[in-house]
């Protein structure tokens, strides 16, 4: 995806802006794994198999934040916000933000719990 914090920080320039083709990349694998994913339940009657598009949902966070009362969507609650991720990430991390609701994202990587509450609660319902 290419509007991770991380994404923007090494190939998004000097504003740091949403990788376009990385986003288009993620949209087609996307689109052939839920081709796939149909095929095999046809071919697998005692299967079933789900896909769940979280990506659509985390672009439209990104793109509109205040409209889910996020302030921050370009960089990470963790440290700079840009590149760090994982083990570097915690509560006493001394630049870790005091209130991570208002991020998109926890890391350069991966969504707050914030973040990923709105997408459940927008994906269960299509279940």
């Amino acid at each position: 995806m290419g509007c991770t914090p991380s994404q923007r920080t090494l190939a998004g320039g000097v504003l740091r802006s949403c990788v376009e083709e990385y986003n288009q990349g993620a949209s087609l694998f996307n689109s052939k794994l839920y081709s796939e994913i149909q095929s095999l339940n046809s071919k697998l009657p005692g299967a079933r198999i789900v896909y769940l598009d979280i990506y659509e949902p985390l672009v439209d966070l990104i793109n509109n934040p205040s409209q889910s009362g996020f302030e921050v969507a370009n960089k990470g609650c963790c440290g700079t916000g840009n590149i760090e991720v994982s083990i570097l990430c915690n509560r006493f991390n001394p630049f870790t933000c005091p209130n991570a609701s208002k991020y998109i994202f926890w890391d350069s990587f991966h969504p707050t719990e914030a973040t990923y509450r709105i997408i459940v609660n927008q994906i269960l319902p299509t279940l």
